[in-house]
């Protein structure tokens, strides 16, 4: 009988517990709201053309075995490259490069030889000096290293008519100075691990290395730049759409509620009224702007699309002017030539209102601010820039 109670006693509390917890965890829920917000992306780079950013290299130099020569007797001969590369991004590249040339080499008094071989390489290049201090058409030195893989081939070898085939790994540093807008002047060191049968001499270590040092110049085909895009720009353009869309459909939804006023009694005949109706004031406002390239107040066919439409918010709102502001970057010309190049840029903005769109001269204000305002500070090529500003009577 006890135990029976018991277990009566038990089921209670575990029922009480139960609606405890129940009645407590209605009041432990809280709704959770989540908050998007815009904020500003990581700039990325891109080039108009997979034929862009292609180069040709031309170089010559020395080179040398780092084994099998006796004490500090290395033999130093004639070593020629050429490469063609491409730049992928601002940061990595690739490209095929060639070297030929003669390789001498005395592993003891005795013992002398030569051979002659050619080789081919497939290397993988990083930009370090993009990578730690960000990317800048107009630098001058970058520092570039690079490894690859490759395929040599030797023959004329002393005293053996051999040919002879190796593997190389390759690795070495390439600085680069930039010299003009197409051509760059490179100083590079390689070295390259073959196996120790590639000149048909087997003594020591089983890897030879071959260490060489070139000097040339760079030819850059087309433009051999990158142009910068922001995400981020085109999220607050797509916001400022819609902000737009969302009012004009109230203004909708006001006119459509608005109820009609009663006609006013006529006037005598006698009586004359005139009626003057006042234009609203300008009540819109706008922002746009027109990108430019390099030393150029040529507007490109992409930028049109924005010059139509500040033509369309004029032709909206007819009381309102607009102010044309050029810019130039402050890193590229004179101070003289900048203010000079942004009222070009300026005035071919307004121009192509006038003439394609109607607009009236006495609504389009022009201003050359050359590169003493910069409105984008942190990005040098924003400023090559066209700004609109409207909501001005």
């Amino acid at each position: 009988m006890r135990t029976k109670q018991f277990f009566y006693l038990c089921g209670i509390v575990t029922l009480a517990c139960s609606s405890a917890l129940s009645a407590s965890a209605q009041y432990v829920v809280e709704e959770q709201v989540t908050v998007a917000e815009l904020v500003p992306g990581k700039v990325h780079y891109y080039a108009d053309s997979n034929l862009d950013n292609w180069y040709l290299s031309l170089g010559a130099g020395t080179q040398t075995f780092l084994s099998e020569h006796s004490g500090s007797d290395a033999r130093f001969t004639l070593a020629m490259n050429l490469a063609v590369g491409k730049w992928i991004t601002p940061y990595v590249g690739m490209r095929m490069s060639a070297m030929a040339g003669s390789l001498h080499f005395n592993w003891n008094e005795n013992n002398e030889g030569s051979m002659k071989y050619g080789a081919f390489y497939l290397d993988f290049l990083w930009n370090m000096t993009n990578s730690v201090f960000g990317y800048s058409e107009r630098r001058v030195l970058s520092i570039i290293p690079f490894v690859g893989l490759g395929g040599a081939y030797g023959w004329h070898h002393t005293g053996n008519n051999d040919k002879t085939w190796a593997l190389p790994i390759t690795g070495g540093i390439k600085f680069n100075f930039n010299l003009a807008h197409y051509v760059d002047f490179f100083i590079e060191g390689r070295v390259q691990a073959v196996g120790d049968q590639f000149n048909h001499v087997i003594a020591g270590s089983q890897v030879e290395m071959a260490v060489s040092a070139i000097a040339g110049l760079s030819f850059k085909f087309r433009q051999g730049r990158f142009k910068p895009y922001d995400p981020y720009v085109d999220q607050l353009a797509i916001a400022e759409l819609n902000r737009r869309t969302n009012q004009l459909r109230a203004e909708l939804d006001a006119c459509r509620s608005r109820t009609p006023e009663k006609q006013p009694c006529p006037p005598c005949p006698e009586v004359t009224e005139t009626i003057v109706v006042e234009q609203d004031a300008c009540s819109g406002t706008m922002t746009a702007s027109v990108s430019f390239a390099i030393n150029s107040a040529t507007v490109s066919q992409r930028e049109m699309v924005n010059i139509y439409n500040v033509a369309q918010w004029l032709k909206d709102n007819p009381t309102c002017k607009v102010t044309i502001t050029g810019y130039a970057d402050r890193n590229t010309g004179s101070a003289d030539y900048n203010m000079k190049l942004s009222q070009r840029r300026a005035e071919a903005v307004a121009q192509i209102l006038r003439n394609q769109y109607g607009i009236a001269a006495d609504r389009i204000i022009i201003v050359g601010e050359g590169s003493s305002q910069q409105p984008y500070p942190n990005d040098n090529d924003w400023n090559r820039i066209v700004i609109f500003t409207g909501g001005e009577r």
